[in-house]
């Protein structure tokens, strides 16, 4: 078992050029966490213990043996992504954009804001997303469910509501 305490940096950095690729496959919520423990592609066993607030980004170098180097790939989940009508009025734009947070928001769902889309995970069934999508009438808006990688630089982010819960 390999263990390993840090990130030693980026794959596309100079000084890992060369060396072959491991992959250790994570979702966006294990790449959070300070300790882990799981296999890469190539079967080797290895053990995470990070520090606080450590995130592993896509393309996070863990190892580097001199030979090879075990890299974090983001594994692809299932989401709904919202692309929002190119022409619409910027009041507009976010008034859709905050319905779709504050209705995802409330079932406690993270999402993510990538270049022109909104990344939804599905946490419940494709049949849920789309209705909540629906009901929201977010007119002009393309609505695609496919497999994404998430959380590929960041945390995905829960939008902040104003209730409590018992």
């Amino acid at each position: 078992m390999l263990l390993t305490r840090g990130i030693l940096g980026e794959v596309t950095e100079p000084r890992f050029a060369g060396r072959a690729i491991e992959r250790l496959l994570l979702d966006s919520a294990e790449a959070s966490k300070r300790r882990l423990r799981r296999r890469t592609d190539e079967g080797t066993d290895i053990a995470l213990d990070l520090e606080r607030g450590a995130y592993l980004k896509h393309g996070s170098v863990l190892v580097d043996d001199g030979a090879r180097v075990v890299v974090v790939e983001r594994k692809p989940e299932a989401a709904v992504v919202v692309r929002l009508a190119a022409g619409l009025e910027p009041r507009e734009l976010l008034r859709q954009g905050v319905r779709l947070g504050h209705a995802f928001g409330n079932q406690h769902v993270p999402l993510e804001v990538a270049e022109d889309e909104i990344r939804i995970p599905i946490t419940t069934s494709r049949e849920i997303v789309a209705e909540t999508v629906r009901s929201l009438h977010l007119d002009g808006a393309e609505v695609s469910f496919g497999l994404v990688q998430l959380g590929k630089e960041r945390p995905l982010q829960a939008p902040a509501h104003g209730h409590g819960h018992d």
